[in-house]
C-alpha cells in the first residue's frame, strides 16, 4: 500500500510539473505578445504625437507690397509695406522670407509695368530661380501675377528680384500692387 501512494504522489508530482510547464509557456507566450502589442503601442503613439504636432504648428503666412516705382536691373525687390505676417518670417528689412519650417509653401507674385515698358521679376529661393512673372504691354498699364508651389526646408531663403529682362516695375500703392506672398500649406 505505502508503494501505491508513492506512485500516486509521484504521478501527481509529474502532472503538477508539467501543468506548471505548461503554464510558464502561456505566460510567456503571453507576455511576449503583450509586450510586443506594447512596442507597436509606443511606436503608434510616437508618429501620432510628431503628427500632432505638424498639425498644431501655427500658421505661417505673409502679404507684402511694394510702395515705389523702381527702375533699372540688378536688384533684389523689396516689399517694402508688410500688410500681413503671421509667423514673422518674412523680413521688412531685407524683403526676404526665411523659412521657418520644412513643408510645402504656395508663393504668388504681381508685377506691374508702364506703358510701352515690361518686367520680368523672378522667383528665387536661396541662389536658384524657380519662377518667373512677365507684366508689360505697348498700349497700357498691365499688371500679371503668377502663382508657385514648392516643396521648401527650415533655413531657405525666398525673395523676389529682377535681374536683366525689362526696366519698369510700376507700383499703384492705393492697390496693393505689385505684391509678393506666401503660405505655408502643409508642413512636414
Amino acid at each position: 500500500m505505502l508503494l501505491g501512494i508513492i506512485t500516486a504522489d509521484s504521478g501527481n508530482q509529474s502532472r503538477h510539473e508539467f501543468k506548471q510547464t505548461k503554464l510558464k509557456r502561456l505566460l510567456m507566450d503571453d507576455n511576449y505578445a503583450v509586450m510586443s502589442r506594447l512596442d507597436n503601442l509606443t511606436k503608434e503613439f510616437e508618429a501620432l504625437k510628431q503628427e500632432n504636432a505638424l498639425l498644431r504648428h501655427s500658421p505661417i503666412a505673409f502679404v507684402a507690397e511694394l510702395t515705389k516705382t523702381i527702375t533699372g536691373v540688378k536688384q533684389q525687390i523689396h516689399f517694402d509695406h508688410v500688410k500681413l505676417n503671421l509667423g514673422n518670417s518674412y523680413y521688412l528689412s531685407h524683403g526676404n522670407f526665411i523659412v521657418p519650417v520644412d513643408g510645402l509653401y504656395l508663393f504668388s507674385i504681381t508685377a506691374c509695368s508702364h506703358t510701352n515698358h515690361y518686367v520680368v521679376l523672378e522667383l528665387t529661393v536661396n541662389t536658384a530661380v524657380v519662377g518667373k512673372v512677365l507684366a508689360g504691354d505697348t498700349a497700357y498699364n498691365e499688371c500679371s501675377s503668377r502663382t508657385f508651389l514648392q516643396n521648401l526646408s527650415s533655413g531657405d531663403d525666398v525673395f523676389v528680384q529682377h535681374k536683366t529682362t525689362g526696366d519698369y516695375l510700376l507700383s499703384y500703392e492705393g492697390h496693393g500692387l505689385p505684391s509678393f506672398s506666401g503660405v505655408l500649406l502643409k508642413a512636414f
